[in-house]
């Protein structure tokens, strides 16, 4: 097989809709948002491979790479054959070594799974997408502030480190997202991380103290969020396993969306 990038994605649009169609083979990113492909190369440091055998298109990828921080990410992998995702994995381990790969990916595709488990990719929970609806919850806001300044310390000293996204790297994007805190006392009991630039804005963390919860503070929030996003769509992606939060979303006014599953993987390059 052989891989090559490419700056077009005209000659492959038959192959596009047959895999986005398929129930197998669907990207998330792209049935979230179609512009993750075709914007991709518009944007700094996406890039997009095609995977030939004998001139025939066996997989399209689009990849996030960002050399200074030994990170890469999969925005699209469109591919129903297991060779030809496994020769793309070993391009991208020999041209980037020692980086970390995250792979967002339909769970029901054993081409991308398969070879990710041979590689020993850790797998995070399965993945359903939830819509808000239009419905505002009827609560207080009042302990609800937006970030600023001020409460750089509590918010980072609260915010989850296990992730990409992490405090520092959202106060820098700010441009992209939203910071609400739920503020009791003159401490944070809370904060919820959303875009706001978006047609389609999404909820990323939402987190509150323990010793704080069920005191209504993540209701709080989402009805702020909510009433700050206007007419925008607003979506969040929920542990299919995690009834509790299924239930404060729908709660919130959400709604379960069939066909939108999505598993994230990750693993390390090896270095030279």
């Amino acid at each position: 097989m052989i891989i090559q990038e490419i700056h077009s994605f005209e000659e492959y649009e038959d192959f596009i809709c047959e895999l986005a169609r398929h129930p197998l083979y669907s990207d998330p990113h792209f049935t979230h948002n179609r512009n993750n492909l075709y914007y991709s190369l518009e944007r700094k440091d996406e890039f997009a491979f095609a995977v030939l055998d004998n001139r025939t298109i066996e997989g399209l990828f689009v990849w996030l790479i960002i050399p200074e921080e030994q990170y890469i990410e999969m925005i699209i992998g469109f591919t129903r054959n297991e060779e030809a995702f496994s020769e793309m994995l070993s391009y991208m381990e020999k041209k980037y070594p020692g980086f970390k790969l995250d792979f967002v990916f339909n769970p029901l595709n054993t081409a991308i799974s398969r070879p990710l488990k041979a590689k020993g990719a850790l797998f995070n929970p399965e993945q359903q997408k939830m819509l808000h609806m239009g419905t505002l919850p009827d609560v207080s806001t009042e302990c609800v502030e937006l970030y600023s300044e001020r409460w750089k310390d509590h918010y980072c000293r609260l915010h989850r480190t296990e992730t990409y996204w992490t405090a520092e790297r959202v106060i820098s994007a700010l441009y992209r997202f939203s910071v609400l805190l739920a503020v009791k006392e003159g401490k944070v009991q809370g904060y919820l991380d959303v875009t706001h630039c978006y047609d389609e804005n999404e909820i990323y963390d939402l987190f509150v103290k323990p010793e704080s919860a069920q005191q209504g503070y993540e209701m709080a929030m989402l009805a702020k969020a909510i009433e700050l996003n206007g007419q925008h769509k607003m979506m969040v992606l929920v542990d299919v396993d995690n009834e509790a939060e299924t239930e404060l979303y729908a709660a919130a006014g959400f709604k379960r969306m069939e066909g939108y599953n999505s598993v994230l993987a990750s693993y390390r390059t090896e270095k030279e």
